[in-house]
C-alpha cells in the first residue's frame, strides 16, 4: 500500500499511525497539495490528503473511509473501533468531534497563513476560535487516563493525539496545556508510542507561505 500525503496533515497522520498500530506495511508518497497540485489531482480530484493506494491499484480517499477499510483488514478482535453497541457509539462520537476540530483548526490556520494581517476575516476567525474552544472543552471533559476511554487504546486516542499535535504545530495559541491537562497528558502519552514516533512530520513537510504561492 502507498500512503499519499505529508505528516503535517493530521488526517494523513492519523492514517499512518493506524497503519503502524496494525503493523500493516506501507510506503509513503509525501507530496504536497500546494506544491504538487497537478500530481495530487490525478490521485484525488479533490486535491486533498490522505489517499491510500491499495496493492490492486484501487485508490481510497478520506481518512475516515480509509481507516474503516483498515479496521476491516485488522479484524474484529484487533480493530481500534468497536464493531457494535454503546462502546462503538462512544468511540465514534469522540472521533467525529476530534475530526471536526481538525477541519476547524486547518481552516483557522489557512485563514491566517494565506491572508495578510489586515485582510484576515476577523468575524470568521472569531467564529472558528469559539468553535475550537467549545469542542476542546467537551473533549477535555470526556477524556480519561491514560487513554481517552481509560484502560484501552482506541481510534479516539489516535485522532485526538494527531489533533493536538497539529494544533501545537499550526495554531498553538488555541491549545494551552494548563487549560486542557487531560488532553495534554493524552497527547504526550501518544507521542511516546512507536506508532506516533514513526509518523512525525519531518522539517521539510510544511505548508507554503502566502509569499510562496
Amino acid at each position: 500500500m502507498i500512503l499519499v500525503g505529508q505528516f503535517d496533515s493530521p488526517f494523513a497522520r492519523r492514517v499512518a499511525v493506524t497503519l503502524n498500530h496494525y503493523q500493516m506495511p506501507y510506503t509513503r508518497h509525501p507530496i504536497s497539495v500546494f506544491r504538487d497540485m497537478d500530481e495530487m489531482r490525478k490521485i484525488n480530484p479533490l486535491v486533498r490528503v490522505p489517499s491510500l493506494i491499495l496493492a490492486s491499484g484501487e485508490v481510497l480517499i478520506d481518512s475516515s473511509a480509509i481507516i474503516d477499510h483498515l479496521d476491516e483488514m485488522a479484524g474484529p478482535t484487533h480493530t481500534l473501533t468497536p464493531r457494535q453497541g454503546p462502546e462503538r457509539r462512544k468511540v465514534l462520537q469522540a472521533v467525529v468531534l476530534a475530526h471536526g476540530l481538525m477541519d476547524k483548526c486547518v481552516a483557522l490556520s489557512f485563514e491566517r497563513l494565506f491572508h495578510s494581517e489586515k485582510h484576515i476575516n476577523r468575524d470568521f476567525e472569531k467564529r472558528m476560535m469559539q468553535q475550537i474552544s467549545a469542542a476542546l472543552d467537551k473533549l477535555e471533559h470526556d477524556c480519561g487516563v491514560p487513554w481517552f476511554f481509560d484502560g484501552k487504546m482506541t481510534q479516539a486516542d489516535i485522532t485526538v493525539g494527531c489533533l493536538i499535535g497539529y494544533m501545537k504545530l499550526r495554531v498553538p495559541d488555541m491549545f494551552t496545556p494548563d487549560m486542557y491537562p487531560k488532553l495534554q497528558h493524552l497527547a504526550l502519552h501518544c507521542e511516546t508510542t512507536e506508532d506516533f514516533v514513526k509518523a512525525r512530520p519531518s522539517p521539510d513537510e510544511t505548508v507554503p507561505s502566502q509569499t510562496q504561492e
